[in-house]
């Protein structure tokens, strides 16, 4: 499993408008590849407007942080995906910034700032599925370092390991609740199926965020 790192960008209205202006300018040079260029130009329209609230100003730096992730400066582009929560207008512009900013912590290596950040998203917005599969990868990730995959005081048996890569199959299919399940009725059987723990904690978390309101 892969996770999608992926940004999401965003266009400009309002012609007329110096900020947005500079902004398209930006779009431009970024559908270019020329990220530093691009980069200067979203400088220059926050530059150009007074207003730290509206639309114009998260789209900048919105825009801003991506160009920054396009040229690896993570940590300054998670600062302008913050930015860019804090300016966001609407709740759809609150759950862009937050997934930006959790794949702008992603690339620095800080996994639970990247959990964090994409928790946030998912808990505006439970029907997001590159949150939501980026926050169940990491999640896994971070396990792995702390703890491997599985509890070191258990040997796990043949019907503990089939019922793991059964779940592990459900998760591909973004299946979390029903691999929790899965993994909890097979703990109640046989309790070598806590050398999984760690797995079963991040199949609920997941599986919590997904069916939240």
């Amino acid at each position: 499993m892969t996770a999608r790192f992926a940004l999401l960008f965003l266009l400009f209205g309002l012609f007329g408008d110096a900020g947005a202006e500079h902004g398209r300018a930006g779009n431009a040079l970024y559908e270019q590849e020329q990220y530093a260029e691009a980069a200067a130009a979203y400088r220059e329209g926050l530059a150009a407007i007074d207003d730290t609230t509206g639309s114009v100003y998260a789209t900048l730096q919105n825009n801003l942080g991506a160009a920054l992730h396009r040229q690896k400066q993570y940590a300054a582009a998670r600062s302008a995906f913050q930015r860019a929560v804090q300016a966001a207008p609407t709740e759809e512009a609150r759950v862009r910034a937050f997934f930006n900013a959790g794949t702008a912590a992603a690339g620095t290596g800080r996994l639970q700032t990247a959990l964090d950040d994409y928790r946030q998203a998912l808990l505006l917005d439970p029907t997001h599925k590159q949150a939501r599969y980026n926050y169940e990868y990491i999640k896994r990730q971070r396990a792995n370092q702390q703890s491997g995959q599985r509890s070191p005081d258990v040997e796990p048996s043949a019907y503990a390991r089939r019922l793991k890569k059964k779940a592990e199959a459900m998760v591909g299919r973004e299946q979390y609740a029903d691999a929790a399940e899965l993994m909890s009725e097979g703990l109640q059987k046989d309790s070598t199926v806590a050398a999984y723990r760690d797995f079963i904690g991040r199949l609920d978390d997941i599986a919590q965020i997904a069916q939240s309101p």
